[in-house]
C-alpha cells in the first residue's frame, strides 16, 4: 500500500471511530458502531479495516461501493491488501473477478478458464488464490500473474475452503464432510464426517490447531500434527462461524444471530458473551489496531460493530514458551573462552532440564507481577490427620500449609498472612499458581514455607516438541565458531580496503529449531543468520547513501554478502542439498528522511506490482516500477532487500538446486537522517539433519 492510500485509510477509519464511538460503562468496553446502507451478508478484513458484501455489491466501512456485478456469493480480501476476489452469479453463470481494493469497480483480472466456481479463498501469505469448482476440483492460481499452479481432485464439491498459514494444508467441506489435504503431496491427511452441517472451520494463526464448527453449535479443535481431537465444546447455540484470536488462546463463535461466544480454549469454564439486539450476526473476527489492542468486529442488521476485547488475558504459555526458547538458545551457546570440556560439564541433559526449570520460574514470576498481593485470601479447611491447612485465593489454585494442631488458632485471620519471596508457575489452563512462598503469620511471628517447585510443569515443558538433541546443539556451536572465523577474515580484508570500519557491526549465528512437517513428522531445521548494523552517523559512508539501493553501493552489505558467499562455498555447502526446502527471510531497512520528488529506478532488480511484503511484521504490498520510480522509504528498504536476493541467486548458484522460497521484510526507522540501517538474512534449511 502506498503512503497516500495508507493515510486516507487511516484518516477515514479514525474519523469514523470518533464519530461513532460509544463507551459501555457497565463492562468498561469500548464499542464502535458503523451504520451501513445495507445489511452485510458476509465480511472480510485487511488488517483493521473491514469490508462486506450484500446483494450485488461489495462495500467498505465508509459505505463506498467497491464492486457491482452479479449476486455476490462470496468475497475474499487479498491478505496483502492490494485486491479482493468476488464470486458472483449472473443468471446461471458463476464467475470470479479480482478487483483493485483502492479503485472502485476496477477489475484487475477475470478468469476465462472453463469452470464453474463455487468457493474461493486466499492463502494467508497472499501468494495463492484457491478456487473450488463444480467439477470437484481445487484450482490454485499465482496472485502475481494468475497462472494456474496446480490442481487437486476432490471427492465432493467444496462449498467452503481454508488454507493454513504455513501452506501445508487446504481444508474443504461440502456440508457434513470435511477433508484436509497435504498441499505438497496432495494426500488426504484427515477426513471428518460430522453429525450435522459443517458451517465453519479455521486454522489458528500458528497453524497448530484446526477448529470445526457444526450447525448444532458443537465446536471441535484438532491438533494439526496428528489431527486427533484436542477438545470439544458443547452448548454453543446455533453455530454459524468461528474465528481464532491471534495468539490462539480464544476463539469467537457466532452462536446465533444475536450472540457471539468467546471461548477460552485453555479453560472451558471461562467464556465471554457478546449480545446484540439488532441481530443479523453471521460472522465475527478478531482484529488488532496499531496500538496492539484486540477488537472483535462483527456484522449486524445495517451495521458493523467493533468491540474492544480488553478483558481477554494474554496467552501466557505462548509468551513463556517464546521467551524460554530464546533464553535457552542463548544458554546453550558456548561462552567466549569456554573450552569444549568446560562446555560439556556445564551443558548436559540434567543441567539443561534444571536450567529450563529455573528460567520457567523466573519468567512466570515476572509475568505474575506479585499476583498474591492483589488476591483475596481466605482460609479453608484444616485436616488434622495430615496437619494441612488450605489457603484459598480468588485468582489462583489453593495451597496447603503444614500446621500443627497447636498452631491452628494462630490462623483465624487471613489478614495476618504475608507471602514473602513468592515464586509462580503456570497451570495447564494458562493460569498462574503459587509454587513457593515464605508465609509469615503476624499473629504468631512465625514463618512457614510453602514449596511446590518440583510440581509438574505445564504441558509444553513435558513434551519434546522444542527439545533439540545436544549433539545438534554442539554441532551448531562448532559451526558458529567456523562462521566467526570466516567473518573475521572477511572483515579484516574489508577494513584494509577501507570498505568498512569499526562502525559497521556484522553478526553471524547458527542454531537448530524443531518443526513438525505436513506429514506430522518432527524435523530439525538449521537456521543460519547474517546481520549487519551501521552506527548512527556513518551510514552514508559505509552503508547505502541517501536514496541508494544497489547492493554494490553499500560496503557493509557487500562485506556481509562476502561472508555469506564464502561460508556456503566452503564449510556450509554441506547443507545445500538437491530438492530440499530452503526458506530465506530478507529484511531491508531505510531511514525516515523525506524523499523530495522521486528517485529514478532503472529496473535493475525487475519491476514489482503489489508484491507481498511484511512491514513491521504485518503483511502488506509494494509496487516499484521504472515509470513510478521511488517516492517512499518503504520502496528503498524493499529494493535493498531485493538486491540481497539478486546477489544470492547470481553468486551462490548452488541454491538453485533447492526448493527456495524468499520472503521480504521491510523496516523504516521513525527517526529522520542518518539513523543506522540494517539488513538481516535468515537461511532456514528445512529438515537439514
Amino acid at each position: 500500500m502506498n503512503m497516500k492510500k495508507f493515510i486516507l485509510c487511516f484518516l477515514g477509519l479514525f474519523c469514523l471511530l470518533q464519530l461513532f464511538a460509544t463507551t459501555l460503562d457497565d463492562d468498561k468496553k469500548q464499542k464502535f458502531v458503523y451504520p451501513q446502507k445495507e445489511t452485510p451478508v458476509g465480511i472480510d478484513n485487511y488488517l483493521f479495516s473491514t469490508y462486506y458484501y450484500s446483494g450485488k455489491k461489495t462495500y467498505n466501512l465508509r459505505n463506498s461501493v467497491l464492486s457491482s456485478s452479479g449476486q455476490v456469493a462470496d468475497m475474499k480480501i487479498n491478505p496483502s491488501g492490494s485486491s479482493f476476489a468476488v464470486l458472483s452469479v449472473k443468471g446461471k453463470k458463476a464467475t470470479v473477478l479480482v478487483y483493485d481494493l483502492w479503485a472502485a469497480n476496477k477489475v484487475k483480472y477475470e478468469f476465462e478458464d472453463d469452470f464453474t466456481p463455487v468457493a474461493l479463498c486466499y492463502a494467508p501469505d497472499a501468494r495463492t488464490l484457491a478456487i473450488a469448482t463444480a467439477a470437484n476440483e481445487l484450482l490454485f492460481y499465482d496472485t502475481r500473474d494468475y497462472k494456474l499452479q496446480q490442481k487437486l481432485s476432490l471427492p465432493f464439491t467444496a462449498r467452503k475452503l481454508a488454507i493454513s498459514g504455513n501452506n501445508y494444508f487446504v481444508a474443504a467441506s461440502d456440508g457434513k464432510t470435511l477433508g484436509v489435504w497435504n498441499l505438497q503431496t496432495q494426500e488426504l491427511r484427515k477426513s471428518i464426517e460430522a453429525d450435522e452441517q459443517v458451517n465453519s472451520f479455521a486454522f489458528s494463526a500458528d497453524d497448530n490447531m484446526l477448529a470445526v464448527l457444526t450447525s448444532d453449535g458443537k465446536l471441535a479443535t484438532y491438533d494439526t500434527r496428528t489431527f486427533f481431537i484436542l477438545q470439544t465444546y458443547e452448548a454453543m447455540g446455533i453455530g454459524r462461524s468461528c474465528y481464532f484470536h491471534p495468539d490462539g488462546k480464544y476463539i469467537a463463535v457466532v452462536t446465533g444471530e444475536n450472540r457471539i461466544s468467546v471461548v477460552n480454549l485453555m479453560d472451558d469454564t471461562d467464556r465471554e458473551y457478546i449480545d446484540n439486539e439488532a441481530g443479523g450476526i453471521t460472522d465475527a473476527r478478531f482484529l488488532k489496531n496499531g496500538k496492539g489492542e484486540i477488537f472483535l468486529a462483527y456484522n449486524t442488521v445495517n451495521a458493523i460493530s467493533y468491540e474492544l476485547m480488553s478483558t481477554l488475558l494474554p496467552n501466557y504459555s505462548k509468551l513463556m514458551s517464546d521467551e524460554l526458547n530464546g533464553r535457552m538458545n542463548t544458554w546453550l551457546k558456548m561462552m567466549p573462552g569456554e573450552t569444549l570440556e568446560e562446555y560439556n560439564q556445564r551443558v548436559n541433559d540434567e543441567t539443561r532440564a534444571q536450567q529450563m526449570k529455573l528460567f520457567e520460574q523466573e519468567i512466570a514470576t515476572r509475568m505474575a507481577d506479585n499476583l498474591v498481593e492483589r488476591s483475596e485470601v481466605t482460609l479453608g479447611n484444616y485436616n488434622p490427620s495430615s496437619n494441612m491447612l488450605a489457603i484459598d485465593f480468588n485468582t489462583m489454585p489453593t495451597i496447603y500449609l503444614n500446621i500443627s494442631p497447636e498452631e491452628v488458632n494462630d490462623f483465624m485471620d487471613p489478614g495476618n498472612l504475608e507471602f514473602r519471596n513468592a515464586l509462580y508457575g503456570l497451570t495447564k489452563n494458562d493460569n498462574f499458581e503459587l509454587i513457593y512462598a515464605d508465609v509469615f503469620n503476624k499473629a504468631s511471628g512465625k514463618t512457614y514455607t510453602y514449596d511446590n517447585r518440583n510440581r509438574e510443569s505445564f504441558d509444553y515443558l513435558k513434551s519434546d516438541d522444542n527439545f533439540i538433541p545436544l549433539d545438534l546443539v554442539q554441532k551448531s556451536n562448532m559451526d558458529e565458531i567456523k562462521l566467526q572465523e570466516i567473518k573475521e577474515n572477511i572483515i579484516t580484508q574489508a577494513k584494509q580496503q577501507n570498505t568498512i570500519s569499526d562502525h559497521t557491526k556484522i553478526s553471524v549465528n547458527a542454531d537448530v529449531a524443531s518443526e513438525v512437517d505436513a506429514s506430522g513428522k518432527k524435523i530439525m531445521n538449521y537456521n543460519i543468520t547474517f546481520t549487519y548494523e551501521v552506527e548512527q552517523g556513518f551510514s552514508a559512508k559505509e552503508d547505502f547513501g541517501p536514496g541508494k539501493y544497489v547492493t554494490e553501493q553499500s560496503g557493509a552489505a557487500m562485506s556481509m554478502l562476502a561472508i555469506m558467499k564464502t561460508a556456503f562455498e566452503e564449510e556450509f555447502a554441506q547443507y545445500i542439498k538437491d530438492g530440499k526446502k530452503l526458506r530465506v527471510k530478507i529484511t531491508g531497512m531505510a531511514d525516515a528522511s523525506p524523499i523530495n520528488g522521486k528517485i529514478a529506478y532503472d529496473g535493475c532488480y525487475g519491476e514489482y506490482n503489489n508484491e507481498p511484503v511484511y512491514k513491521d511484521n504485518d503483511l502488506s504490498n509494494i509496487t516499484v516500477t521504472r515509470q513510478g520510480g521511488i517516492t517512499q522509504n518503504d520502496q528503498l528498504a524493499f529494493l535493498r532487500a531485493v538486491g540481497v536476493k539478486d546477489y544470492i541467486t547470481k553468486n551462490i548458484p548452488a541454491f538453485g538446486q533447492m526448493q527456495s522460497d524468499f520472503t521480504y521484510y521491510i523496516e523504516v526507522t521513525k527517526e529522520k537522517g542518518s539513523e543506522y540501517r540494517r539488513i538481516k538474512v535468515v537461511f532456514c534449511f528445512v529438515d537439514a539433519f
